[in-house]
């Protein structure tokens, strides 16, 4: 049974900012071993499934992987060991450990609090935290568009398969590209209308009020309290171990 640490999506991000941040600050070996630990205890506690994790960060974690497989043979000056053309580093050693684990656990923390939290949720989320309107109503327009991008791109594809499109890859890529640019001359006049009937609407008037948001429970209070001390405990282990 799934058991969140924080329920409300404001007290979320909040938590996830909070940590990454701390997390992006750390360097030694104590304070990174307590980043890990607190991460492996959150993912404990959110149940999250390690199928999930690993699906999270699998794109991601390729581009960092490209990165920090240089710092070994290529930053330091103490030699570990001599592998021919190559030459394996202490500190780019040391380096690279530290950057892969401050993204895997700031990486994690995103999947634990924030992956399974639909789309429009979190951009409220982020309203009741005071975004500027503005930016709340261009996110969520994005997101629609994106969706409906989405929803023609597919109809329009089939509707050529069934009509005896082109079957040779080179055809076909050129049958994909003019559907992609009447899509996106169709995405741009209809953004145009939207916008209008948003200006209609009231959209970013002044004094305009905001949504209610629900009431923070105390629990959730409680566990961003627990989080920003132990947060502040690894930045003091940084400091003075």
């Amino acid at each position: 049974m799934r058991a969140e640490p924080i329920r409300d999506p404001r007290l979320r991000t909040v938590a996830v900012l909070g940590l990454a941040f701390t997390f992006s600050a750390l360097h030694g070996a104590a304070a990174l071993g307590g980043m890990v630990s607190l991460t492996l205890a959150l993912i404990f506690l959110s149940a999250t499934p390690a199928a999930r994790l690993l699906r999270a960060l699998r794109l991601p974690g390729l581009v960092v992987a490209g990165i920090v497989a240089i710092l070994p043979f290529t930053s330091g000056d103490i030699i570990l060991a001599d592998l021919g053309p190559v030459t394996l580093r202490a500190e780019g050693l040391g380096a690279a450990t530290g950057i892969a684990l401050r993204f895997l656990c700031i990486f994690a923390l995103i999947t634990v609090f924030l992956g399974g939290l639909p789309l429009p949720h979190l951009i409220n989320a982020l309203r009741g935290l005071r975004l500027p309107a503005l930016l709340v109503d261009m996110a969520l327009l994005t997101l629609r568009h994106i969706e409906d991008f989405r929803h023609d791109l597919t109809r329009m594809q089939t509707a050529m398969r069934l009509r005896g499109g082109q079957q040779r890859w080179f055809g076909q890529l050129r049958q994909t590209g003019w559907i992609l640019a009447s899509l996106l001359l169709r995405s741009h006049a209809r953004s145009e209308r939207v916008y209008h009937a948003m200006i209609l609407r009231g959209h970013g008037a002044p004094g305009a009020a905001l949504p209610e948001m629900p009431l923070v429970a105390g629990s959730d209070k409680i566990a961003l309290g627990v989080l920003i001390a132990l947060a502040a405990g690894l930045l003091a282990m940084e400091h003075l171990i």
